[in-house]
């Protein structure tokens, strides 16, 4: 009983080492300015388990004013089984006095169990004086069409050309025939998109889901009706409707911060601006029209395999000894839903005895359908000598494109046994002593023995039981030390976005010199190419690129007012030049001109 209790307690030592939940905190930076803002990110991730938002609870945020927040994102997968979620609650902040303040500790609680953020410092320095232009998120005033306005966010009932699409396939699948979904963003072409949160996740009832990408990819260029957009992929799906009928996918819905295009009037002038403006955008459900499997020409071995696929039965060795192992491989190889279905089973005659077999597939989800192979290893060992025939296979599946079901047959396999089987080889080894001997024959006394002591330490005493009593603790410390050094280690999200933006303007600045004389591309990619060489150099965000707050950023840095006056008519002659006729002579000036200014920092 003593021994039992150790060893339990070993296993549930090793098994609390297995963390399931992961919850932390994420800050943009870690110093800053009473003029600035902070944006806090509480990040919880769990493997098999559910998380209820409404069991989250922020910290107080002592020192600081809550500027926006929290808007949402969540994250949900099925992969081979395995389920996965990721929630995170993000808040903009703005710090109320100068010192060390802290973002104190969030909670949340999942699977009943309390888990619980650590405190982060900030330091916080004085500013300029000048309170930042985002006013607090309640409604400031009206705007544009009687729009409120939060920070320096316009929210909007709709913003014109932005749109949210989700994209089937096949409207009319068989049951269990692979449907392909894409969420796409569509904006015109001269909008950039922000920030987006998901509001609403889509559902899939009747639906068996695979993930074919998780991640953003675009933009990429595209027309509707003749009027050219850009587009962003969010994600891409793989639907298996599970019965007939009309089944439907609920929407996908975004809150979505766009960077729309607008006229400032300056002096009476109007000047060309952006404005971040804020809409909720949803997909719109899809209704899929399942049909159900035609029931002519349905045997019954069909499992339910659809899509396309090969079938082969093969047999390491077709002659071995008795008790020699056969491995006897069942493969199923094509796309469609490899994993939704059952392969055949092996069936062998009386003298060959027959092991459950390891299953193990190679599947890789595509946007038309599981594409791979699926395949049992049986492992059968004959025990009599003899001819053995293994009946042919039988594999059944329905292929959609011509409406009807497939019959594919193996080849018998035959087995030729030879040498003694076990009941002979037993009853011989009592006659005839040989030191040859099967593992199923009688043993011969041994003639020398080799004794062993009386008294013998039991395993809860031995060197065997100390170490795995330790084990756990130690790899606990391991484990530990590990994450204490992960949680310790500073991303300087400043710097990174810093090295972002000096590659994307030299990136802009090389595309406007090679569209010398296309004064649109030219001044575009010039445009982009300066206001990220700023953002890089003067650490601000799109959203702070005013010129106003260009001007005061570079009088903050020292720079030469000579200088200062430089940039900003390069900037006004951008402008002017895309509304205006220019010169190919002008444009080198102002190309010149804008190298000059990026090589003076």
């Amino acid at each position: 009983m003593k021994k039992w209790i150790y060893i339990l307690f070993i296993i549930f030592s090793v098994g609390s080492l297995q963390a399931q939940v992961n919850f932390r905190t994420r800050v943009s930076r870690y110093k800053l300015s009473t003029d600035e803002r902070l944006t806090v990110k509480f990040e919880v991730s769990a493997d098999g388990m559910t998380i209820n938002q409404q069991n989250f609870r922020p910290p107080s945020f002592k020192g600081f004013q809550k500027v926006m927040g929290p808007s949402t994102s969540q994250e949900y997968s099925f992969i081979n089984g395995r389920t996965s979620s990721k929630v995170g609650f993000t808040y903009v902040l703005q710090p109320l006095k100068t010192g060390k303040l802290s973002i104190g500790s969030a909670t949340i609680v999942v699977d009943g169990k309390k888990y619980t953020t650590k405190p982060v410092e900030i330091t916080v320095t004085k500013g300029s004086g000048k309170k930042s232009t985002t006013p607090n998120p309640a409604v400031t005033g009206q705007r544009q069409g009687n729009a409120p306005k939060t920070g320096n966010i316009t929210v909007k009932d709709k913003v014109q050309g932005a749109f949210l699409v989700a994209d089937v396939t096949k409207t009319n699948p068989y049951v269990n025939e692979a449907v392909g979904l894409t969420y796409k963003l569509y904006i015109p072409q001269n909008y950039g998109v922000v920030n987006y949160n998901e509001t609403e996740q889509p559902q899939y009832n009747g639906f068996w889901v695979q993930d074919i990408n998780k991640n953003i990819s675009g933009p990429f260029q595209g027309e509707i009706k003749g009027k050219p957009y850009i587009y962003y992929v969010l994600r891409k799906k793989l639907l298996f409707p599970q019965h007939a009928g009309k089944l439907t996918v609920k929407p996908l819905t975004l809150q979505i911060d766009v960077q729309v295009p607008v006229y400032r009037n300056y002096f009476g002038m109007r000047v060309p601006d952006y404005e971040i403006q804020r809409v909720k955008l949803t997909s719109g459900k899809k209704v899929i029209n399942v049909k159900e499997l035609p029931a002519e020409g349905q045997t019954l071995d069909f499992t339910g395999a659809v899509g396309n696929f090969d079938f082969m039965v093969e047999t390491g060795n077709n002659q071995v000894a008795a008790g020699e192992p056969v491995n006897i491989t069942v493969r199923v190889k094509g796309k469609g839903n490899l994993k939704l279905f059952d392969l055949p089973q092996l069936k062998a005659p009386e003298g060959l005895e027959v092991y459950d077999p390891k299953h193990t597939e190679h599947v890789q989800a595509t946007f038309t359908g599981n594409t791979g192979t699926v395949q049992d290893e049986y492992v059968v060992i004959p025990n009599t000598p003899g001819k053995f025939i293994i009946p042919a296979m039988r594999f059944v599946y329905f292929d959609p494109q011509t409406a009807s079901y497939v019959t594919k047959t193996s080849d018998d396999i035959v087995l030729f046994v030879t040498g003694k089987g076990a009941q002979t080889s037993a009853s011989n080894s009592t006659t005839t002593p040989t030191s040859n001997y099967n593992a199923t024959d009688f043993r011969f006394i041994k003639e020398k023995a080799t004794f062993k002591p009386k008294k013998q330490k039991d395993f809860y005493e031995s060197k065997w039981y100390n170490g795995l009593l330790i084990t756990p603790f130690v790899l606990a410390l391991l484990v530990f030390g590990y994450y204490k050094y992960q949680s310790n280690k500073v991303y300087d999200a400043d710097l990174e976005r810093s090295k972002k933006r000096k590659s994307l303007a030299s990136k802009f600045l090389k595309e406007a010199k090679k569209n010398l004389g296309d004064k649109e591309k030219f001044y575009a990619g010039l445009e982009k190419a300066l206001y990220n060489f700023l953002k890089a150099h003067l650490h601000i965000d799109t959203a702070e690129m005013s010129r106003e707050n260009i001007r005061k950023k570079l009088e903050e840095k020292n720079i030469d007012n000579q200088q200062i006056e430089g940039i900003m008519d390069l900037l006004n002659r951008c402008d002017m030049a895309r509304y205006a006729p220019a010169s190919n002579s002008k444009m080198e000036v102002d190309l010149k001109d804008a190298e000059r200014v990026m090589n003076s920092f």
